[in-house]
């Protein structure tokens, strides 16, 4: 299969759709038919919450690029409704990153409560993007919307190593480090295509969506599973 550029590649269904749920799904089927994993979600609260929420986000993960892909195209949604599918999802990407690290460092473990609080943290970036992206429009309008795109992938980069800083916990320090690199490529792409013209942008952005899509759950289990290790 031949693409005339790496942006057609990026555009295509094999990276925007099929790349992305390969790993998920057969991650999905592991959680789901392991014996070794449901014995070792007896052993402690932590250990359920970690089956759970990566059986969740497991579906999670895979429900994004279809609702924001194949579904919108069958339903020939408009532009509005597309949006706020696609933004609902971004949303959600993020606050499982909240809700994974303020459930395991919190003392209270309450669900509503922890849910609550993930929430909040969620609106963070995007209200922060939204207001500077409004700001900087009233000196120099950007027709195309990439700015606030990249406002947000920065500060939400900054938040993730701002929170890395805050927690005691080796692993979860390393899944905000992830966070991080997710984001950095994202924002490092996107200079790349908006502000240098560089076709290879494309390219570069399908990494982090594999970072994003397939490896979140796989490594966020193997982390926190690892880190039972005494050499962690």
């Amino acid at each position: 299969m031949e693409f005339e550029s790496w942006q057609a590649f990026y555009r295509s269904g094999l990276q925007g759709f099929y790349a992305l749920i390969v790993v998920p799904a057969l991650f999905l089927g592991y959680l789901l038919a392991s014996k070794r994993v449901r014995v070792a979600a007896g052993h402690s609260p932590e250990a359920r919450f970690l089956r759970v929420y990566a059986l969740v986000f497991c579906i999670e993960t895979l429900a994004d690029p279809f609702c924001t892909g194949p579904l919108i195209l069958w339903l020939e949604l408009g532009s509005r409704a597309s949006s706020a599918i696609m933004i609902a999802f971004v949303l959600l990407g993020d606050f499982r990153v909240f809700f994974l690290v303020f459930f395991l460092t919190r003392a209270d473990r309450r669900f509503g409560s922890v849910v609550g609080k993930s929430a909040l943290w969620t609106l963070l970036v995007p209200l922060f993007a939204v207001a500077v992206s409004a700001g900087l429009s009233q000196l120099q309008p950007d027709a195309s919307g990439q700015r606030l795109w990249l406002i947000y992938e920065g500060s939400f980069l900054a938040l993730a190593l701002f929170l890395r800083g805050r927690v005691v916990s080796r692993p979860l320090r390393r899944i905000l480090v992830y966070v991080a690199v997710y984001y950095g490529l994202w924002a490092t792409s996107d200079l790349l295509i908006h502000t240098g013209g560089l076709d290879v942008g494309w390219l570069l952005r399908a990494l982090p969506n594999q970072l994003y899509y397939s490896f979140w759950i796989p490594m966020v289990y193997a982390t926190l599973v690892a880190k039972d290790d005494p050499r962690n």
